[in-house]
């Protein structure tokens, strides 16, 4: 397959950019809380660590950095670090967050989409470019940013295989496609791009058990504005996620478990 086909086979859902905005800021407490990621509990700093991506005075972009977490730590590792993310409330809680810990992070706020590569002078600018976890590549423009903006490594990890008894049956009650079909594309049509490009990508997989419980009013709100954000929704449709939610609520809690695959493609620029 060319890279003239993927661009075209490759490109975003239709829904409401609003409604993605609005869920990823809801997530922002959440996501600035947790612990900064380790070769012991992440997938993507493991492989950074084996292949020494960052050194001192190194410089990395992390797309979709969400709380700031991977900046955070790599910025302990040494690297000087950019980071954006579309959702305002992210970056507001991660700037926080890095006044608190001294940090000299570059956090802006920013839709990956739209992103002028030139304009904000991050062409072939940073020898690590990371996108951990995010929904910022969804197409071939995102993904060739990612190369566009590195002048050495690549790392993107993505959740793939992924199965969630509640979140499918609300997709198929509302019509929406299953989110699973887009992440899973996005892995294959990935490494094409970046094979075609010239580059040797290489891939790791880790598989994961994520678990959490939401009050019903807060499933009620998260589960709508995620599917709104990939799937126009109607107002029926709205009704049929209340219903459902309250029909597999116990004692008003919502108790989620997703498994997933975890897939990690990088690769070094350099060396193309």
């Amino acid at each position: 397959m060319d890279v003239r086909t993927i661009t075209e086979l490759w490109k975003p859902s239709k829904g409401s950019p609003g409604a993605g905005v609005e869920w990823w800021n809801g997530k922002a407490v959440h996501f600035s809380a947790m612990e900064l990621p380790s070769a012991e509990n992440s997938l993507g700093m493991r492989i950074i660590q084996r292949e020494n991506m960052v050194w001192k005075g190194s410089s990395a972009l992390d797309v979709g950095c969400g709380g700031g977490r991977f900046s955070f730590a790599l910025e302990e590792m040494g690297a000087e670090m950019t980071a954006t993310d579309f959702s305002p409330k992210m970056i507001e809680n991660a700037i926080e967050n890095g006044k608190s810990r001294g940090s000299n992070v570059c956090f802006s706020v920013d839709d990956w989409h739209e992103v002028d590569l030139k304009k904000k002078g991050w062409e072939h600018r940073f020898d690590l470019v990371l996108a951990n976890m995010t929904p910022a590549i969804v197409s071939a423009d995102t993904f060739i940013k990612l190369m566009e903006a590195s002048k050495n490594w690549v790392l993107m990890v993505k959740p793939t295989r992924r199965t969630n008894a509640i979140l499918d049956e609300l997709n198929r009650l509302v019509g929406a496609e299953q989110d699973t079909k887009p992440l899973d594309e996005t892995v294959a049509y990935a490494f094409d791009l970046a094979w075609m490009s010239g580059y040797c990508p290489r891939l790791e997989y880790e598989e994961q058990l994520w678990e959490s419980d939401m009050t019903l009013e807060e499933a009620v709100r998260d589960y709508t504005l995620r599917i709104s954000s990939l799937h126009e929704l109607g107002d029926d449709d709205k009704l049929k996620i209340r219903g459902y939610l309250e029909s597999v609520a116990k004692d008003g809690i919502v108790h989620e478990t997703t498994h997933t695959m975890v897939a990690a493609m990088y690769w070094q620029a350099a060396t193309a």
